[in-house]
């Protein structure tokens, strides 16, 4: 039932749009009505429609190629640009005051606990510090992973 709804206003939308193209056009119109049959119709618009596509997409290239397009396009490379740097500097914040709480919570353990656990507490900080290190790392690796792959998606706007 979903699909028909969609169908019938796809119809409806492509009806609305050729109405409205034979309504903004005289000379078409006028070729229309003399067209001896259904083919020789098709041919008329299809002729049209690849004239004015044509047109359209050279005023599309000026468009695009305008000086307030391009300066637009500059803002938003500028955006992304400042967007990213920003987002990695937060991350590796993030990473950072991570790392130090913890470092802090590993010495806390370590001086918390009691002499016939001193042996345990030493294996465990030292595990834990390779651990923090390890996760810091790959923390930093994917935020400069991410910032890559932002930095080439801003390149690609230009």
């Amino acid at each position: 039932m979903e699909r028909m709804k969609k169908l019938s206003l796809l119809i409806g939308t492509l009806g609305g749009a050729t109405a409205g193209y034979l309504f903004s056009n005289k000379k078409l119109r006028d070729q229309l009505s003399k067209a001896k049959d259904a083919e020789e119709a098709a041919r008329i618009l299809g002729k049209h429609l690849q004239k004015d596509g044509q047109k359209l997409g050279k005023q599309l290239q000026d468009f695009i190629h305008s000086d307030d397009m391009q300066k637009n396009f500059a803002k938003a490379k500028k955006y992304a640009k400042d967007t990213m740097d920003e987002a990695q500097f937060q991350l590796e914040e993030v990473v950072s005051s991570n790392t130090k709480k913890a470092k802090k919570a590993v010495k806390k353990a370590t001086k918390t606990a009691g002499t016939k656990a001193k042996k345990a507490v030493k294996k465990t900080k030292a595990t834990a510090k390779r651990t923090v290190k390890k996760t810091a790392t790959k923390a930093k690796k994917t935020a400069k992973k991410a910032t890559r792959r932002m930095k080439t998606k801003v390149r690609k706007l230009s």
